[in-house]
């Protein structure tokens, strides 16, 4: 079921979506299983994404990007998440880290437009994002990172957890979220700095090749024009513009891998027969394939919504928690229907339905839980004092 079947989509649009499909069915499926039992994540499709101008289309022509927008760039995190979900979540995690570097003073831009910018657009290099803590999930006023200013540097101390990417070979800093005596900075951290180490690789239920550890700051020193935006606004940078858009890919994401459950289940019923009949014939089953197919039309139907909306500039944080809340839960029930359409095979490591069903869950939880999202909704809503 094509991404761009039956929507409004510029012909640019639809141009992106076939070509990121195409590219995902011949050279990131093939591997997905594998690089998932090993833990590994092939470098080579990422550089490949770069050679096809994903992580570049998230960015300006003026860096090499092409400008081609939010509701561009989702789609082609959806058709890549429909084969490999821990790729597309490298991708839209490590894609946009050098956005804030684009928007910053001419001192930042010309100081990492050569090792950083254009090589992110070019899809060289990837970022993380350090926010999260022991103690502070969604709640990032409860961050304890510390970064104190100390003559023309920063010195960062404090630990981070469940963060994406930084392990990569490829990953070229994080944005670490700590506070200051004006409130909470956003600070870039290269890999290899002095007082920057690691934690292992973290054992997941899903997302296996996907990297994600613990990182600790001891000392850190880095330049203070490594701070980005404006003293005390790192908190309102997360929470607001940058929570808002990950939240829409994150939904993109889930719209990708309850399509992919449809399609399998759907192909499933057809094919798989009991009691002399194909189990598509069943009413139950039927059931449960027309609700995984009117959620899905829901689904694709808010994260266009919100992604349209960015691309106009519009402020879009509580469409975006409605697009993430509802994307990601409803492709979580996709994949839970999808195994139970297979059976006992949907259970076994040989269907891709049942790495869909471990990957997925992470979606409900990543950038503020399905909880968060009821929270902000209402908040926007009016409902709280």
């Amino acid at each position: 079921m094509s991404a761009s079947a039956g929507y409004d989509y510029d012909d640019t649009r639809q141009l992106i979506a076939r070509t990121v499909q195409e590219f995902a069915r011949k050279e990131v499926a093939p591997g997905a299983g594998e690089r998932d039992a090993t833990s590994r994540f092939d470098y080579g499709l990422y550089r490949r994404l770069g050679e096809l101008g994903v992580p570049g289309m998230l960015y300006p022509e003026e860096v090499g990007g092409t400008g081609a927008g939010t509701l561009a760039f989702c789609l082609a995190v959806e058709e890549i998440s429909r084969v490999d979900m821990s790729l597309g979540w490298v991708l839209w995690v490590g894609a946009g880290g050098a956005l804030s570097m684009v928007r910053g003073t001419g001192e930042q831009r010309e100081a990492w437009m050569e090792p950083f910018i254009l090589p992110m657009v070019r899809g060289e290099v990837v970022s993380g994002g350090a926010i999260t803590e022991p103690d502070a999930g969604s709640d990032t006023a409860g961050a304890k990172a510390r970064a104190v200013r100390q003559g023309d540097e920063w010195v960062i101390n404090g630990s981070k957890i469940f963060i994406s990417n930084a392990g990569l070979e490829n990953c070229a800093f994080v944005s670490v979220l700590a506070k200051t005596e004006d409130g909470f900075g956003l600070f870039i951290v290269p890999t290899g700095t002095p007082g920057y180490t690691m934690g292992t690789p973290l054992k997941k239920m899903g997302l296996r090749s996907a990297d994600t550890r613990e990182l600790f700051f001891d000392d850190c020193r880095v330049p203070s024009y490594h701070l980005l935006g404006g003293a005390g606004s790192g908190r309102k940078q997360v929470v607001g513009s940058g929570f808002a858009l990950t939240r829409v890919y994150l939904a993109s994401q889930g719209v990708g891998v309850a399509a992919e459950c449809l399609d399998l289940a759907l192909e499933r019923a057809r094919t798989r027969v009991a009691f002399k009949r194909p189990i598509g014939e069943f009413q139950y089953i039927q059931g449960m394939l027309v609700d995984m197919y009117v959620e899905l039309e829901s689904s694709r139907m808010l994260r266009d919504k919100a992604a349209r909306m960015h691309d106009q500039g519009e402020r879009i944080v509580r469409e975006a928690a409605v697009a993430k809340l509802f994307c990601t839960e409803s492709a979580k029930r996709a994949a839970d229907t999808a195994v139970q359409v297979f059976g006992g095979l949907g259970y076994m490591d040989e269907t891709p339905v049942s790495r869909y069903y471990r990957d997925i869950r992470a979606s409900t939880i990543a950038e503020g839980t399905s909880q968060i999202q009821k929270h902000i909704i209402a908040r926007e809503l009016g409902v709280m004092g």
